[in-house]
């Protein structure tokens, strides 16, 4: 079992569903998953991690948009 924080890499809506919405650098969520591979890059993992950013922030992310061009994920635990 792993811990992960996902974070914004840079301001801009490119990765928001509305472009009205904007994405903050800094932002971030924090999950676990059950292996040690990160889940910004697993497409099953996509939808839990755009449903944290909705949670926290109200940003709808869309779910193409949800890698590594816009996105950090770093081990903390």
């Amino acid at each position: 079992m792993a811990l992960w924080k996902i974070s914004v890499k840079n301001s801009g809506n490119a990765a928001c569903k509305n472009k009205r919405q904007r994405l903050e650098k800094g932002m971030f969520v924090e999950t676990s998953t059950a292996t040690t591979t990160p889940p910004l890059g697993m497409s099953r993992e996509q939808l839990m991690l755009a449903q944290l950013f909705m949670s926290k922030y109200g940003i709808e992310i869309d779910l193409h948009h949800m890698n590594g061009s816009h996105f950090v994920c770093e081990k903390i635990g």
